[in-house]
């Protein structure tokens, strides 16, 4: 008898050309010609919120730009896409806040010198004060902000920038968005990485002195990503202009 080897043909569809779609698209793509992935974007380019657009001539990111993960699996993957189109770059972060910038990290000397000895004074009063009778958990940005830095400085520095920045009151953003976006951070490890006597380097990633940053932009890591989906199987796709109902 002659037996004949039937080759199955996985079709998969990804809903959204953003990074965890393309990403997802991307991996499923090694499979080679076992694997047939079509992306559906409804959007006219890649990248979703990372994406690179022109500008008065120049690149600007409109989203996420600044690159640094401790996960070895997402650098790995990084700069496997990425490849040697990239260069570090040195932070420079500030605070603009009555008038005045204020650095960060935050040093001590200048907070100090720009936010005034009784500002200053009453901020590290009210730290010490919540722990002694923490503010209660309920779930929202405020309770936890206010239970890891004290109500003073909540109310100095991050009440007023979160919600000029989303637009949305402390007391309604939830607990676990500052979770994510101030992680472990505290006034204690704030001042910690103020000393080169305490650390030599920030190891916070909200403290971090350096980045990767690809040379064409943040949304360059994507179109390179979408070459190479289409490279590795030809039969791979992607819809531009095309919502998913």
């Amino acid at each position: 008898f002659l037996l004949k080897t039937k080759i199955v043909i996985m079709k998969i569809a990804i809903i959204g050309a953003g990074p965890a779609g393309l990403t997802a698209a991307y991996e499923l793509s090694k499979q080679g010609q076992e694997v047939t992935v079509h992306v559906y974007e409804a959007g006219t380019s890649v990248g979703g919120m990372c994406k690179t657009i022109t500008l008065w001539d120049t690149k600007v990111d409109i989203g996420p730009h600044r690159f640094f993960s401790y996960d070895k699996r997402v650098n790995n993957l990084w700069l496997e896409v990425v490849e040697k189109d990239y260069k570090m770059v040195n932070r420079t972060t500030r605070i603009f806040f009555r008038n005045k910038f204020f650095s960060y990290p935050i040093k001590p000397l200048n907070a100090l010198w720009n936010i005034g000895v009784l500002d200053a004074f009453l901020s590290l009063t009210s730290y010490l004060y919540e722990k002694i009778h923490p503010t209660k958990l309920d779930n929202s940005f405020e309770s936890w902000v206010q239970n890891r830095f004290g109500k003073k400085l909540y109310q100095l520095f991050f009440k007023t920038y979160s919600e000029k920045l989303w637009g949305i009151k402390c007391t309604e953003l939830d607990a676990d968005f500052a979770a994510q976006r101030i992680k472990k951070l505290s006034l204690l490890e704030v001042i910690k990485n103020s000393f080169s006597i305490f650390s030599k380097k920030n190891n916070h990633k909200t403290l971090v002195d350096q980045f990767a940053y690809p040379l064409n932009g943040t949304g360059m890591v994507y179109e390179k990503m979408l070459a190479k989906i289409l490279k590795n199987n030809p039969t791979n796709q992607l819809f531009l202009n095309t919502p998913i109902k």
